[in-house]
């Protein structure tokens, strides 16, 4: 072959890996959407139409967290033992076929079966996501890769707080959904097309894994990293999934529209900075700590000083900025992930990077239960109107002071974070 023609397939393989890579990162925008739209984005909504309590409510988002987080040592197995396009293809159908359902349901029992279903489904999607970064890409570039699939996954997130408010208004919760669930078929049709055009091939046994998940459960390393991620990202996850929309109403008096204008800004800047993280960590010389040290430290401000501010009649303002910031907070996610994946072997990338997801998705599904438990010990001092039941301040104040001594924790787990510098320790 000639010099010309190598260049020539050379930019053919490169352009491969990028569609490849946007297929990918199109399903995980439909699996992001899911996970930050409901109960978040309609709480109101959904307690007015099937009359239930704030735990009931807040249970369809630990529900989705549960089973999501659960599944994660199961999905990390499986995409490290068939490849990242198989098992993502699994969990796209199981995600776009619930998510089609989900409108349908008109009981609880209905609505939370056909939840965990979707969570199943979705649960597939980022590890095989990361998987598949790892093996396109030069494993010293995964946490660069890795923050750019955040940018684009991430959107599904910012679809599902201001844009999904608007369509809910315009549309009612039902036909948005049902809309979200047709356009995540399509997503999914059009990557069965791309990776059927260009297969991987990858397959490898099952005995491997499960000795290979044994070492990553017996490696001390793996565990401050994520134990630092899991409660720093849960307590994000707790205010931009359930919350933060519901106590700016409730506590600010503030409008439905402006509460998540609020939620779609701190969307927005925790998609930014999570997208940057990685060429953050690789300006530092492919240092992973600080990066982890920072994210957690802003966590235990933002939520100190939320506590204090969440009294009397809180000026959103401040409420709202503070919010902003724990989505910047919950930026350094990948690198969390990538510190994981480094001090693992190679042979065991998904399944360490499923044991991190497992901890951050069942630590936020625990916070969120609790969460709803707290707000309903206050239903005797709740208000109830004709569209919602508003909670009243104290509650919520309780459940940041929570999360404040919680981010403490994180912030002592990041100290013994063992710094890899970009490459792999086993």
């Amino acid at each position: 072959m000639n010099f010309p023609a190598k260049i020539s397939a050379g930019v053919e393989k490169e352009w491969r890996k990028l569609l490849l890579f946007c297929a990918m990162c199109l399903i995980y925008f439909f699996s992001y959407f899911q996970r930050i739209a409901v109960p978040g984005t309609c709480f109101d909504e959904l307690q007015a139409d099937f009359r239930a309590s704030a735990a009931a409510v807040t249970a369809l988002g630990s529900i989705f967290l549960y089973v999501y987080g659960f599944a994660q040592f199961f999905v990390g197995m499986a995409a490290d033992r068939f490849g990242g396009r198989r098992t993502m293809l699994v969990g796209a159908a199981i995600l776009s076929g619930a998510s089609i359902v989900f409108p349908f349901s008109h009981s609880l029992p209905t609505l939370y079966l056909a939840r965990a279903i979707l969570a199943a489904g979705a649960s597939m999607i980022f590890i095989s996501l990361a998987k598949e970064i790892d093996t396109l890409f030069n494993p010293r570039h995964f946490a660069v890769w890795l923050g750019i699939a955040l940018l684009l996954g991430y959107s599904g997130g910012i679809a599902g707080t201001y844009p999904f408010e608007r369509a809910i208004v315009h549309f009612g919760w039902r036909n948005a959904m049902l809309w979200a669930g047709i356009l995540c078929l399509f997503a999914l049709i059009a990557a069965a097309f791309i990776f059927r055009r260009f297969p991987s091939g990858e397959r490898q046994g099952a005995v491997s894994k499960i000795y290979y998940l044994g070492k990553v459960l017996r490696n001390p390393l793996s565990y401050p990293p994520t134990v630092a991620g899991a409660i720093n990202f849960a307590i994000y996850l707790l205010f931009q999934c359930a919350l933060a929309k519901k106590m700016l109403t409730d506590c600010c008096a503030i409008s439905s529209s402006r509460a998540a204008a609020v939620t779609f800004a701190m969307m927005i800047a925790c998609t930014v900075a999570a997208s940057l993280s990685g060429f953050v960590s690789r300006l530092i010389g492919n240092r992973r700590k600080p990066v982890i040290l920072a994210g957690v430290l802003l966590t235990l401000s933002m939520t100190v000083m939320l506590t204090f501010a969440m009294r009397g009649a809180p000026d959103y303002r401040l409420i709202g900025a503070g919010l902003v910031m724990l989505g910047i907070a919950a930026s350094p996610s990948p690198i969390v992930l990538t510190a994981t994946k480094e001090v693992n072997p190679a042979q065991a990338a998904a399944t360490s990077m499923g044991m991190a997801n497992f901890a951050a998705y069942v630590a936020v599904a625990i916070i969120i239960n609790i969460a709803g438990v707290v707000m309903d010990c206050f239903k005797e001092q709740a208000v109830a109107t004709a569209h919602s039941i508003m909670y009243p301040v104290i509650s919520y104040r309780l459940i940041l002071a929570g999360c404040a001594v919680l981010s403490a924790i994180s912030a002592v787990a990041a100290c013994f974070i063992h710094e890899t510098r970009g490459t792999r320790l086993q």
